[in-house]
């Protein structure tokens, strides 16, 4: 089948969004929640916009999820000392407690596609997606 590149690029979107999906869900978590706590894994301690920024989140979406996440104990906020309107967002200890599970997801991708794509095609693929996001 030969697709345009938007379709093809949604068809492999929405793909991966379904095992993304599949993964949070054996968490107990929605695919949300588990991004934020991916990013928040790597980078502990960013504020809101900041992991607005990474999930690309409106302010008010952002602010919602981070409640919930609040709510069910995964994260807590901290203001800044020096400057009290500023409030990072750090993850709890049970959140920690869940690292141990969270997915490798670009390692889980990488062997779903291993019988598809080559170690150069994958790094090919990555560099030209990368250039195709900042032209846009």
């Amino acid at each position: 089948m030969d697709y345009t590149l938007a379709t093809s690029l949604n068809i492999a979107y929405k793909k991966m969004h379904n095992h993304f999906n599949s993964l949070a869900e054996e968490m107990g978590l929605d695919a949300a929640p588990l991004s934020a706590l991916l990013k928040l894994r790597r980078q502990d301690g960013l504020t809101i916009t900041e992991l607005g920024d990474k999930l690309f989140l409106k302010a008010s979406t952002i602010t919602s999820l981070v409640d919930r996440m609040e709510r069910d104990g995964l994260v807590r906020r901290e203001r800044n000392k020096d400057d009290r309107r500023v409030v990072r967002i750090f993850l709890t200890e049970k959140a920690r407690n869940l690292e141990s599970k969270f997915p490798n997801f670009e390692q889980y991708i990488r062997e779903k596609t291993k019988d598809k794509l080559t170690q150069e095609e994958y790094q090919l693929l990555i560099v030209l997606l990368n250039k195709m996001s900042s032209a846009l």
